[in-house]
């Protein structure tokens, strides 16, 4: 289901070209249930209300919101889909469909109903949008209620279910070019899953393999995201952008290759092992019979230096092969081994799946001519060599490719989604133990480089949900403030075992000498809802205790946008000492308040553990 509620049909008839889709590629008789789903119109880079006046990019919707869609999402004809009509959308620059993940899954006729309903309280906001204006002409009232009871309607409709076939994207593509398309899942800030397709001109079909947690509709906010890579504007019409659960004895329809022959280079070599890695037959010698082939270990080194990411196919018992690689130290070099009783063909179409590359940049290595041409015969554009001779392989033009720091880091970045993916099915809903396994770690520092205080100043000026006073400075005056031995200013970068998450904080404490108390404090969204709020205050409510003071105030200015920093000051037991118009003093007792470590966040504080001036 879609938000059409800023469609603009005439401005769409007169700018776009008609497009005649074809024949849905899913059966909706096949399929038995959907995820309910409600996508919106929201921005990559948001940074809200500010960006309303200081963004370039900025076009007013009729609510004032800004319209990342040239027309809004508008509804065609469409030859079959779930709903009867495909959603019809020019994606602007940083335009972005986004919708919660709910869990909640219900049949087709049943989405198709609630979509008629929905269609209906759509027509009755823009009915009462007038009525809304003459209360607060800055904001659609109608509008807004809508999309509370829908949010909370979506959350309790149908049944809870976790278990999908696939995502399934059916898309036509009416430009000239192809789209990259990008599909994000997120918890809370971070993202958990990345996905790309190539929309080539035409129709386009994909069913991407997405694991949930265990309750999506449950602890911690889950939502998904698609949009055009590279800030390309570009015109998509969906038709299919949905969980699927297929009925019984029901297939998906599986995505034509886009090519049939190799690429001009390699990106994934995929090994067989017996005879190939090593010498032997795992089944038939053990463990004890089998011996590394160092011309193999040579070559495996060697591809991870040129950034070409490798895995394996290899019929054979996936425990025991992998103890045998973890003795040799080459079980890290393999992303998604396959090592099962399956067809080799297969096994290589679901590592492309989940390395989200193309089946035409792969190369197989066997020594079994039978396999290497069930695959040739399957996969045509693949690329396959016999086990020997290996060394020669390098200076074939297709493994030509540079050697720079960039490649030689590329296994290590696509381990780091594969850590993501096993940490999410893993989560059994409860989001705290979710966050523990993510191995967060905050560490609190001063901001000395023209980097870090460049980019302290940019969340300040960027930051609204989590800001505490909405206090802007222009870069004399920061440096002023760094300056001031009165005032405690520290910068929080953060990272989690899939990676960094760069510089995402600044803070503020100044009244050392009396009240110490909480000027500036910004976040980035990124790291929102994870706890490193709680974790940043706790560590200066301990410092303050630990200095002989009996408060910690924070100075804070209520606006429409920064209510989730307000709820983490309520988390943390802060009350209001005075108020004032938009001003708030809050005060947190440091002899009453519970300041122990929950263990979710790891701290390092050492490089301001020694700062001491002016009783800081």
């Amino acid at each position: 289901m879609y938000q059409v509620d800023w469609s603009q049909h005439a401005r769409w008839r007169h700018d776009e070209a008609p497009a005649t889709l074809p024949a849905t590629r899913l059966d909706p008789a096949d399929v038995a249930g959907v995820m309910l789903l409600h996508w919106q119109e929201h921005c990559v880079e948001c940074a809200v209300p500010l960006c309303y006046s200081s963004c370039r990019l900025y076009v007013a919707r009729a609510d004032n919101r800004c319209a990342r869609f040239a027309h809004g999402i508008v509804r065609v004809p469409a030859a079959g889909g779930p709903l009867g009509f495909g959603a019809d959308i020019r994606f602007r620059r940083w335009g972005k469909l986004e919708a919660e993940i709910t869990g909640r899954r219900v049949s087709l006729p049943a989405q198709a109903g609630l979509d008629r309903i929905d269609g209906a309280a759509a027509r009755l906001a823009a009915a009462a949008r007038p009525l809304g204006r003459l209360v607060d002409p800055s904001r659609s009232i109608a509008n807004d209620v809508l999309d509370r009871l829908r949010a909370q309607a979506f959350r309790r409709l149908g049944q809870p279910c976790r278990d999908y076939d696939a995502f399934v994207i059916e898309c036509f593509n009416p430009g000239e070019t192809v789209v990259r398309l990008s599909v994000t899942m997120f918890a809370g800030a971070a993202a958990v899953m990345r996905h790309g397709i190539d929309l080539s001109p035409g129709a386009n079909f994909a069913a991407i393999p997405i694991t949930l947690p265990a309750d999506p509709g449950g602890d911690g906010p889950y939502r998904l995201t698609v949009h055009p890579d590279g800030d390309a504007e570009a015109r998509l019409i969906f038709t299919w952008l949905d969980f699927v659960a297929l009925r019984a004895g029901a297939r998906l329809p599986e995505a034509a290759p886009s090519k049939s022959v190799p690429a001009a280079k390699v990106k994934c070599v995929a090994w067989d092992l017996d005879n190939t890695v090593w010498r032997g037959v795992l089944v038939e010698d053990g463990a004890a019979g089998l011996t590394i082939r160092p011309e193999a270990v040579a070559l495996v080194h060697r591809l991870d230096e040129r950034g070409i990411i490798q895995t394996i196919v290899s019929k054979n018992n996936h425990d025991e092969a992998m103890a045998v690689l973890r003795d040799a130290g080459l079980a890290d070099h393999f992303l998604h081994p396959a090592i099962n009783w399956g067809q080799k063909s297969a096994n290589l179409r679901q590592i492309a799946t989940r390395l989200n590359i193309g089946l035409d940049t792969f190369a197989l290595i066997d020594d079994q001519p039978f396999e290497r041409q069930e695959v040739a015969s399957a996969l045509p554009m693949v690329r396959t060599y016999p086990e020997v001779p290996l060394d020669a392989l390098l200076e074939r033009p297709e493994f030509d490719v540079p050697v720079t720091s960039a490649s030689r880091q590329r296994r290590l970045s696509y381990l780091t989604e594969v850590e993501r993916e096993r940490a999410l099915e893993v989560f059994s809903g409860d989001y705290a133990g979710f966050l523990r396994s993510c191995g967060i770690t905050v560490r609190i520092f001063t901001p000395s480089t023209p980097q870090e205080i460049a980019r302290c100043l940019e969340l300040i000026d960027r930051t609204n949900q989590l800001n505490l006073s909405g206090r802007r400075y222009e870069p004399q005056a920061f440096a002023e403030l760094l300056a001031d031995p009165a005032v405690l200013c520290f910068a929080i970068d953060c990272a989690d075992r899939f990676g960094s998450y760069g510089l995402v904080g600044f803070a503020s404490i100044a009244g050392w000498d009396g009240t110490p108390t909480l000027r500036d404090f910004v976040m980035s969204c990124r790291v929102a809802q994870k706890r490193v709020e709680h974790c940043v205050l706790g560590w200066a409510a301990r410092r303050a205790r630990a200095r002989g003071h009996a408060k910690l105030n924070a100075d804070l200015r209520v606006t429409a946008r920064n209510t989730p920093l307000t709820k983490v000051f309520e988390d943390m037991r802060f009350a209001t000492e005075t108020a004032e118009a938009d001003r708030r003093l809050l005060s947190l007792d440091l002899a009453q308040a519970d300041l122990d470590d929950d263990g979710i966040i790891g701290l390092d504080s050492r490089a301001l553990d020694e700062v001491a001036a002016c009783g800081a």
